[in-house]
């Protein structure tokens, strides 16, 4: 898989997730597709590789439905073949998850004002796809 293809993976987790939401939300980007480096892989593998990484707020969603909306997003990630690396709920509003069949990583958490953002990240690819590509 390359950059470009982590990006597309990146992008369909969200949208599968953000499904389980209400209708009527917004995804307002965090930023651009971010490409970052993968400088301590936790699998032995090289530095020369990428994270490909997107985030959302989730604009639209009455704040005072945070709780119920996070509970919506945790039921279809575990019914969906996610683990829940952290929940921090009640004490802070971040749950973050990682599909067990492609490592892709997704997180919701809470601004200070309330506001939700939803985020994906790959694991680590090499940006052509190969070495040396």
């Amino acid at each position: 898989m390359n950059q470009d293809e982590a990006a597309e993976r990146v992008q369909e987790h969200i949208d599968n997730a953000v499904a389980a939401l209400p209708e009527g939300l917004d995804l307002t980007p965090v930023g651009d597709v971010n490409f970052a480096a993968c400088d301590d892989p936790t699998d032995g593998g090289s530095t020369d590789r990428v994270t490909v990484g997107r985030s959302y707020w989730l604009d639209g969603l009455p704040v005072e439905d945070n709780e119920a909306n996070i509970d919506l997003l945790h039921e279809y990630w575990t019914a969906n073949g996610y683990r829940v690396l952290t929940d921090s709920r009640p004490d802070d509003v971040f749950v973050s998850v990682e599909n067990e069949e492609d490592s892709f990583r997704m997180s919701v958490q809470s601004s200070v004002q309330g506001s939700l953002s939803i985020g994906a990240s790959s694991p680590c690819v090499w940006p052509e796809g190969a070495p040396g590509s």
